[in-house]
């Protein structure tokens, strides 16, 4: 799950694929798709429009995303296994 910041919040947030509904203090709240669910730091949960998500929080970029991870690691092993098949060949 990608992280984001609220000045000075850090949540966790996901895009919604399909509509939701999320039980909250507050009542019923309603998620549609293309809207955020937001996970707070004291693990509560609510949608979020997407318009008002984007200009509220930014990414934050702390080396969890996985995406990045992944392909750091294969351009790590491309490049692993070039140095291999040059010195085997030589």
């Amino acid at each position: 799950m990608a992280r984001y910041r609220r000045k000075p919040e850090i949540i966790e947030a996901v895009k919604i694929t399909r509509t939701i509904t999320i039980e909250t203090a507050s009542g019923s709240l309603t998620g549609n798709p293309g809207d955020y669910l937001i996970t707070d730091k004291y693990g509560e949960q609510y949608p979020c429009d997407a318009r008002k998500f984007e200009q509220t929080y930014e990414r934050v970029k702390d080396g969890k995303d996985v995406t990045t991870f992944i392909k750091k690691a294969l351009r790590k092993v491309k490049r692993k296994s070039k140095e291999f098949f040059v010195k085997s060949q030589g």
